[in-house]
């Protein structure tokens, strides 16, 4: 076999294998979801704390 096309074979399986373990091994509520809300709480919490700059 072509070393090219094993490399992409590998490379294939691994993305599949992260697809999977986001999607499908994630809770029920979706943790995609849950670390886009933790994100956003700490934008909130975080906002005014510098104010003018400099």
């Amino acid at each position: 076999m072509d070393k090219k096309l094993i490399l992409w074979i590998v490379i294939a399986i691994l993305v599949l294998a992260v697809i999977y373990v986001v999607f499908f091994r994630s809770s029920p509520t979706g943790g995609v979801i849950s670390a886009g809300q933790s994100a956003g709480q700490v934008a909130k919490s975080s906002y005014g704390g510098m104010v003018g700059g400099c």
